[in-house]
């Protein structure tokens, strides 16, 4: 996968700042919760794909007590802070260096969960992994599994991508505190921004199908964010 991530500072920047400000975040979680409610129930083995600091993990594992977690991610700097972010779930939680482009069963095993997701992770891969990525990700699932991706898709053409940019630059600025002019030149230089391959909506939830999982939906979507996913039969 992309190497910039390597990298303390793109990390830092990413988690404190580009993070913090992405629109509807805390609804995305939210929404998340409720499909898990809606087409799950209480998860007790959760796969946390491309984790950072442990977001998404850590959302679960608070409202769902029993629930266990194995997050993964190839950078050492987001696993150095979701060591940190996940101490009070210690006992319930294991952490995995590896790399989205390799096998998932080389790093996590054959043993199914019940629920995986992943944020804003799978769009660095090339579109032929991201669809053998979905197909590891159903072979994963036990029966009635499900799976979210909380994800940044590309848009339907360069001036709604052009929307989006200034939209985001302008929460960037609220939330920093930064000059605007300065933001923005920082958004459209960051070392990252080579590592997205982002692929549209559409295809995405084609892939979803054809694979094989059932209710497969975009549960969300504003401009370039999304969430989406499907539940294995």
């Amino acid at each position: 996968m992309a190497s910039s991530w390597h990298n303390e500072n793109v990390a830092r920047q990413f988690l404190d700042e580009r993070r913090a400000a992405i629109p509807y975040a805390g609804d995305q979680i939210a929404l998340l919760l409720q499909l898990i409610a809606h087409f799950r129930g209480a998860p007790r083995r959760l796969l946390d794909l491309g984790c950072g600091d442990g977001l998404l993990a850590r959302s679960v594992l608070s409202v769902y007590p029993e629930a266990r977690a194995v997050l993964l991610d190839h950078s050492g700097p987001m696993l150095a802070r979701a060591w940190k972010a996940m101490e009070r779930f210690d006992d319930r939680a294991a952490l995995l260096q590896a790399d989205l482009s390799a096998p998932l069963a080389t790093a996590v095993g054959t043993e199914p969960f019940d629920l995986i997701v992943s944020g804003f992770a799978i769009h660095h891969l090339a579109d032929e992994r991201k669809r053998s990525l979905y197909g590891e990700i159903f072979a994963l699932l036990g029966r009635g599994g499900l799976f979210v991706n909380i994800e940044h898709v590309a848009s339907a053409s360069p001036k709604i991508e052009a929307l989006f940019d200034a939209l985001y630059i302008d929460r960037l600025a609220s939330k920093t505190g930064k000059p605007r002019a300065q933001v923005e030149q920082e958004y459209h230089a960051r070392p990252d921004k080579a590592d997205n391959i982002l692929a549209p909506i559409e295809p995405q939830l084609g892939w979803l199908r054809e694979i094989g999982f059932q209710h497969v939906d975009c549960f969300f979507k504003w401009l370039e964010l999304a969430v989406f996913g499907g539940i294995r039969p």
